[in-house]
């Protein structure tokens, strides 16, 4: 479900129909759906008898490809137990990360954090749950650098500070992070930067300025006297440490 949809069986790919691909997530992503919710749910612009018979022609090229993928039981549609999710370990990393304790060590994240739920695909249902999947996704992030920034990783914290920003560009307690960071490690150049280019973007985007907390986070390194204008010089990329 993270990156391009893809069915596997065994370990082999597994082509589908995409009207199939198209129930299949459904029914991965929102849980078991009855016949009337899937067909509404995944043709919204078509009336009930369209989309009844749009879910019938569906499920029957499923049928067709592999019928292990999808356990229909009576008007309710749901995944076979033994069907597994790559959003599985993700929101596996995601949970254990944010309750975690404060002294809980920091594991690797899996390949898929930071990647796009089902990229290309324009369904309308979609939107919801792509959001909820970032914003866990940026919290789990966050959570995961302010432990090594407390631990006194710095080095560490960074990739993991970054990647919160790539997925939510608009947070201002990730940008803070980065900022965090940066003056921790005596480096504030970048750490203006990061302030000054973050403030521009509040500013000429959604007319605001940053709040109390980033303003903290720079006066570290000024602390008697005006924070100072933006450094002259090539702007550097999100993807990068500035």
């Amino acid at each position: 479900m993270i990156g391009p949809f893809q069915a596997r069986r065994d370990g082999h790919l597994q082509p589908l129909p995409h009207s199939a691909e198209r129930v299949l997530a459904a029914a991965a992503l929102i849980g078991p759906l009855s016949r009337s919710h899937a067909g509404a749910l995944l043709w919204p612009d078509a009336d009930t008898s369209r989309s009844s018979a749009n879910l019938r022609a569906a499920l029957s090229r499923m049928a067709t490809a592999d019928d292990r993928f999808l356990h229909l039981s009576g008007e309710v549609l749901s995944l076979p137990d033994t069907v597994t999710l790559d959003l599985d370990d993700t929101l596996l990393w995601i949970n254990e990360t944010i309750y975690g304790t404060a002294n809980s060590a920091v594991s690797t994240p899996p390949a898929s954090i930071g990647k796009q739920l089902l990229p290309g695909w324009d369904e309308e249902w979609l939107t919801d749950v792509r959001e909820r999947l970032q914003l866990l996704q940026t919290q789990a992030l966050e959570v995961a650098a302010e432990r090594l920034i407390a631990a006194g990783r710095t080095a560490e914290a960074l990739p993991y500070a970054l990647s919160a920003v790539q997925a939510q560009p608009w947070s201002e307690s990730a940008n803070r992070l980065i900022i965090e960071i940066h003056a921790r490690r005596g480096d504030p150049s970048n750490a203006l930067r990061r302030y000054h280019r973050f403030r521009r973007a509040l500013e000429e985007e959604l007319g605001v300025q940053p709040g109390p907390d980033m303003l903290a986070a720079i006066r570290q390194l000024y602390p008697f006297g005006n924070i100072p204008p933006e450094p002259v010089g090539q702007p550097i990329p999100h993807s990068s440490a500035g």
